[in-house]
């Protein structure tokens, strides 16, 4: 009697076994559980995890524009440069031929995953140092300064990071919880800043008789939260003010910028730079072949590059 219990009762296990099987088998595959990321400062010297790299003055502007969008502090956000040029300027919204300090050196220190990056404005004796330190999914970049900042740039001298439009487009943001919308055309308001007389021709440079009045200021800015591949968000120690770059250049940019204050030493500004990533994000496949096109009688050679991840 007992031997026939125990056989009834492994028959009874054995169907659910199979029943449970048959039950996993039928529901859809699930996502790998998504592991928490870090940046990290890599052998290249630039911070990167999946999905984000950050740039601290791995490139230099080109030598005839100083607009060149190539150089300063800089995200590629899910495969896209989103944002550029991140440094101190001497305009909200500078153009092509405006004023930009001069590289003196650059140093990575990789034991802490420090960046610092010391610069030069030789007209005004003006030095400055962008500091970058990795904080978990976050990057610090700091303005530190030996002296106070010259009398002639009090109320010029900002940091600047530059975000591309077309990347936020039909995006919102938020400045210390105040939504906004991104412009899709160029249609901010402007400020006079030369002396009332015959019109003049308002230039892409510091010449010019007018200045984009900004389109929103806070200390916390969050842009595109409703798009996970876009989101990123900025917390200053200073005001932040968004400019529309494009009210005085076509080439311009959404502009983020921090006024340097006075009369301060060591890290007179601070701000702390999230770009959020989508868990395991693969970067679709990209398919290269010659811009100037093939000779008849050669090869038609095409590359394939894949995420690395891929």
């Amino acid at each position: 009697m007992k031997a026939a219990i125990l056989a009834l009762a492994a028959a009874i296990a054995l169907t659910v076994g199979a029943a449970e099987a048959r039950a996993r088998r039928s529901q859809p595959p699930q996502p790998p559980t998504p592991v928490p990321q870090a940046l990290t400062l890599n052998d290249r010297g630039y911070y990167e995890e999946r999905g984000l790299n950050v740039l601290v003055f791995s490139n230099w502007y080109d030598g005839n524009f100083s607009d060149s969008k190539i150089s300063g502090v800089e995200l590629i956000h899910h495969g896209v440069r989103t944002a550029t040029n991140g440094d101190v300027r001497m305009l909200p919204t500078p153009g092509q031929w405006d004023d930009i300090g001069a590289l003196v050196n650059r140093s990575v220190d990789q034991t802490y995953g420090v960046i610092e990056t010391h610069l030069r404005y030789a007209d005004y004796d003006f030095n400055y140092t962008i500091r970058s330190e990795a904080r978990g999914d976050s990057v610090i970049v700091s303005v530190v300064l030996d002296r106070p900042l010259p009398a002639a740039l009090v109320g010029k001298a900002g940091f600047n990071l530059e975000f591309i439009p077309s990347a936020y487009f039909h995006h919102s943001y938020i400045g210390d919880g105040v939504a906004g919308a991104f412009p899709i055309y160029p249609a901010g308001d402007m400020q006079r800043v030369a002396p009332a007389g015959p019109p003049q021709r308002i230039s892409r440079s510091g010449d010019s008789v007018a200045a984009p009045l900004p389109l929103a200021t806070a200390r916390n800015f969050t842009l595109a939260p409703e798009d996970p591949e876009r989101t990123v968000s900025i917390a200053s120690s200073e005001p932040v003010s968004l400019y529309d770059g494009r009210n005085q250049a076509q080439n311009g940019w959404f502009v983020f910028r921090s006024l340097l204050p006075a009369g301060r030493t060591g890290a007179v500004l601070q701000w702390t730079i999230h770009a959020n990533t989508i868990p395991n994000w693969t970067r679709a496949p990209m398919i290269a072949h010659s811009q100037l096109g093939y000779a008849p009688n050669q090869d038609k050679v095409a590359v394939i590059e894949l995420d690395r991840n891929d």
